[in-house]
């Protein structure tokens, strides 16, 4: 198989390395993953119109409706995991799909994936992803800069004398570096 990963940022360079044992990753594929914030998405679609193009943002239905102007082949599909999260228990949410989708979801597996497709006996729409998006996303996202802010002045406290519970506070805020500015861009834009 072989793929085209376009934003080479903290996210797409995640999925470059994690799909390269499974996939070949060029620049002249047919399978685009479109990995950059979501002000990028209309203006990549238009690139590579036709082919088949993969939505891999943080929120849906907006970059869905942009590749679907280019291309009749679009896979919608956010992983719900980044390069700091646990190799185990990782989840996409797929909102989108093409009669090519399961060769994407296919990969996706590979690394150690459940493809979720439907909540509530319903397939899910970019619509309904991005609410629940609206309802989770948002809030950590908001919370783990809060708590940057506070790990940050408590930087000189050594780590054993650091209570239990900011020691999974200052985990929190760790995990948050899995949030490039392209995806924070993306989550907000879910306001």
């Amino acid at each position: 198989m072989k793929i085209s990963i376009i934003g080479r940022g903290v996210f797409g360079s995640f999925l470059a390395a994690e799909f390269a044992p499974h996939a070949e990753i060029t620049d002249d594929a047919d399978i685009v993953i479109i990995a950059v914030p979501v002000s990028a998405v209309e203006d990549v679609a238009k690139q590579h119109a036709g082919k088949h193009l993969v939505n891999v943002c943080s929120v849906q239905r907006v970059p869905n409706e942009a590749c679907e102007r280019h291309s009749a082949r679009v896979t919608g599909i956010h992983p719900m995991f980044g390069p700091q999260s646990p190799v185990t228990n990782r989840s996409c949410v797929a909102t989108l799909a093409c009669a090519e989708s399961e060769a994407v979801f296919d990969l996706f597996r590979k690394i150690g994936s459940e493809i979720i497709t439907h909540h509530n006996g319903k397939p899910i729409t970019g619509r309904d992803h991005d609410e629940m998006m609206r309802k989770t996303h948002l809030p950590v996202l908001m919370f783990g800069e809060l708590a940057a802010l506070i790990v940050e002045q408590a930087k000189d406290v050594p780590d054993n004398c650091l209570p239990t519970s900011f020691k999974r506070l200052k985990a929190l805020a760790e995990q948050m570096k899995d949030m490039s500015a392209g995806t924070v861009e993306s989550i907000r834009s879910n306001l």
